[in-house]
């Protein structure tokens, strides 16, 4: 009888699979190239500017060092052209540039503590300096910038 119900249950089992899972089958290949017809530097300016920041300083790296001088190339690379790039645009990702400066500037601070000091610590200080400073003068700003009801002058 046990036999009977763990049969039964596979089958059950297998036939609700095959329900739910025939309709991801029905359509045709995903078609990649149309897709990616849309991915141009000019409609992804951002992206491509920190990749071609990365690429550049991963090549300077490679150049001057060895062993990871690839990773802190890419890392100040990304970081300096990402903060150059958030700086240039004001008008770029409103509702994101806070972010967008923090994280720039922690790859940045991590890549550069990384470089000076050539030691694991270097890499976790200079990300904490880059990304804590950014985040006190971000806090900061933001604080100076807000205007209230009471602050508000009467016509």
């Amino acid at each position: 009888m046990d036999s009977l119900r763990k049969l039964l249950t596979l089958v059950v089992a297998l036939c609700v699979m095959l329900v739910f899972a025939t309709p991801s089958f029905a359509g045709g290949p995903p078609n990649i190239k149309q897709d990616l017809r849309k991915v141009t530097p000019r409609r992804y300016s951002y992206l491509f500017s920190v990749l071609g920041g990365a690429a550049l300083g991963a090549g300077v790296g490679a150049i001057l060092g060895s062993g990871n001088a690839l990773a802190k190339g890419a890392l100040i690379g990304g970081g300096g052209i990402s903060e150059l790039y958030l700086t240039s645009f004001p008008n770029f990702a409103t509702g994101y540039r806070s972010w967008g400066f923090l994280l720039s500037n922690t790859a940045l601070g991590a890549g550069l503590g990384w470089t000076l000091c050539g030691c694991n610590n270097g890499l976790a200080a200079g990300a904490l300096v880059g990304g804590g400073g950014t985040a006190a003068l971000e806090a900061w700003h933001a604080k100076q910038n807000t205007t209230t009801a009471s602050a508000s002058q009467r016509p």
